[in-house]
């Protein structure tokens, strides 16, 4: 059995609040580039559900910039390291470079695409380098604390300037990079950006003010429509239009304004929201598109004229950590609590269908669409439609969730204990130990932690489950994920240590022990609709195919989600669809046999 990547659905950028965002675009102005976990997201800006991602980082990653040419990009980490790779093919690295001890904060290119200047935190708070040997070309001296933005000019002669929370901008001159002229103001500067035409820059930061300034001598030419309402908070971003007439300026007041730099007057503004979802962030302008980030991570397309938003692209910021699939719609929760649902059948952004009172740590999906899932406060939501329903104490956070028949909810709680959930209501029952659960009509099968999985059978109208007598041997850790056939035929479960086995669930007799290729601890085991074949996700971020007819043949999609895979589901005509801790969503064609 052979595998595609189909799609992928990117999460959207990661977010600090109080700190700036760096977006950025290919020079052809039609992919929009961010950092998302320790994953660069390059993805259209005409059609954000089409992107793909660079995942050559060991660390968080914070900023990445193509260069002038195309032909590289150059990404920063937390962990001070710069990467500069291919953009196109298999994104071969260039080179790996630690110009700074701590996070990199910023990157940007000459116009010639041969200097890199990476700044952050760390000592020195700035270097420039070549982009292949990373020779020093310069250093950013003149700074007393963390340097959050930098640019370059694309022209000779040679310039650069930075942004730094000592209320500082630097402005260098070059090759190689000498400090020129600091340039004071009043609180921390958070962005500063060079026109295109390279006749001025702009700095922006705490103090509300647009100000600019010559980009040649960098002497202060004014500030931007000093007598016109400004930002009633922080500036985080400001990106020019591409002809070097217009700003967009980003702040944590919730709004996004425009700035005529010519006429010296306000363009614009659009207002996101209040509250602090709502801060701007991070803002790109290429071409038609104008595109703010916020602090919820939602990308609002922008247009000058309009005071909202003509489209806002969601998704997940943190690691998806609970999935189920109702119907083509597959729902997805993460570490925040957000709830997405995401059409399977198309290429598609998801719809936020809200978000839950505390982390989701299970979900589960019935036959009349419903889908319900539990958060690690004690509550149980159910999904109904696009919203949320209010929350249903069970006293202890649930760990997984089955719908078995007659829409009764069995949940296995973090305590080790058991519920049977029948119209709102929750019945404890006399079980301790567990830690899985699947049911299919009036099957249930409960994993434990002392690793074993046993059988039983859920009372005609009551919130009783009765035992079989069936019990499946084999495993030597803890169970951590369960699966049962359609027809209740077939069992299938997963341990700490990452094997599997499959069972008959008439009798617990032992199919194969042979599905042992996970190496960490498996999160997620599902039989396909004719129970041909298993899907499994597991901690070592793999997502395997099984075969049941034949169990030693095996698709293996090794690092399918940086972090660990979560969740996998079988779909019609060969389709995988998987999530996990990079808050991806993603569609793999296997070949099945």
């Amino acid at each position: 059995m052979s595998f595609e990547q189909k799609e992928y659905y990117a999460p959207v950028p990661a977010t600090t609040r109080g700190q700036p965002v760096r977006l950025s675009t290919d020079p052809e102005g039609t992919q929009l580039v961010y950092a998302s976990g320790k994953s660069i997201v390059v993805r259209s800006l005409a059609a954000p559900e089409k992107a793909w991602e660079y995942t050559g980082h060991t660390a968080a990653t914070t900023v990445a910039r193509f260069s002038p040419s195309g032909a590289y990009v150059a990404s920063g980490d937390a962990s001070g390291k710069v990467r500069v790779w291919g953009a196109g093919g298999d994104h071969i690295l260039k080179g790996e470079f630690q110009p700074l001890a701590g996070s990199i904060a910023d990157i940007a290119w000459d116009g010639e695409s041969q200097r890199v200047f990476a700044v952050g935190a760390g000592k020195g708070f700035g270097h420039f380098f070549t982009y292949d040997t990373g020779n020093a070309v310069g250093t950013a001296m003149g700074h007393s604390k963390v340097v959050n933005a930098c640019a370059m000019r694309q022209r000779r002669p040679l310039r650069a300037v930075t942004a730094s929370d000592d209320a500082t901008s630097v402005f260098y001159h070059g090759a190689p990079y000498k400090l020129a002229a600091t340039l004071k103001r009043d609180g921390f500067v958070q962005d500063v950006r060079y026109a295109p035409s390279d006749e001025w820059f702009v700095a922006v930061g705490a103090d509300r003010k647009v100000l600019l300034y010559d980009g040649t001598t960098g002497e202060l030419v004014r500030q931007v429509a000093a007598g016109a309402e400004q930002h009633a908070g922080s500036v985080y971003a400001v990106a020019w239009s591409p002809d070097s007439r217009y700003v967009v300026t980003a702040g944590g007041d919730g709004t996004c304004r425009f700035w005529d730099v010519q006429q010296d007057c306000a363009a614009g503004v659009v207002r996101l929201g209040a509250g602090p979802e709502h801060q701007q962030v991070g803002c790109v302008w290429a071409g038609e598109h104008i595109v703010s980030l916020s602090l919820s991570g939602a990308l609002s397309y922008l247009q000058m004229g309009s005071d909202a938003p003509v489209r806002v692209v969601s998704g997940h910021q943190k690691p998806i950590t609970a999935a189920a699939l109702s119907g083509a719609r597959l729902l997805t929760a993460s570490y925040d609590g957000r709830v997405c649902a995401w059409d399977t059948d198309a290429p598609c952004t998801p719809r936020v269908v809200g978000t839950a009172a505390a982390s989701v740590d299970a979900m589960a999906a019935g036959a009349d669409a419903c889908v319900a899932l539990g958060t690690n406060d004690g509550g149980l939501q159910l999904v109904a439609g696009d919203s949320l329903q209010p929350a249903t104490a069970l006293g202890t956070a649930p760990r997984a969730l089955a719908y078995a028949a007659d829409g009764a909810l069995v949940a296995v709680l973090h305590d080790g204990g058991v519920a049977v959930v029948r119209q709102g209501r929750a019945t404890r029952l006399d079980l301790q130990g567990a830690s899985a659960v699947a049911a299919c009509g009036r099957v249930v099968a409960l994993g434990f932690a002392d690793a074993s999985v046993r059988l039983y059978a859920l009372a005609d109208g009551a919130a009783q489950l009765e035992p079989t007598g069936a019990a499946v041997a084999g495993h030597m850790r803890e169970i951590t994920a369960l699966a049962l056939s359609a027809d209740a035929q077939l069992v299938a479960s997963g341990d700490g240590a990452g094997k599997i086995v499959l069972a008959r669930a008439a009798t617990g007799d032992v199919v194969t022990t042979r599905w042992g290729a996970h190496t960490a601890r498996v999160y997620s085991v599902r039989f396909s609709a004719d129970a041909q074949h298993a899907v499994s996700a597991a901690l070592d971020g793999s997502v395997i195919v099984w075969s049941v007819a034949r169990p030693l043949q095996r698709t293996v999609i090794r690092n399918a989600h940086l972090g660990g895979a979560h969740a996998a589901f079988l779909l019609p005509g060969g389709v995988v669809a998987s999530a996990g801790a990079d808050a991806a969503v993603k569609l793999w064609g296997v070949s099945l046999c």
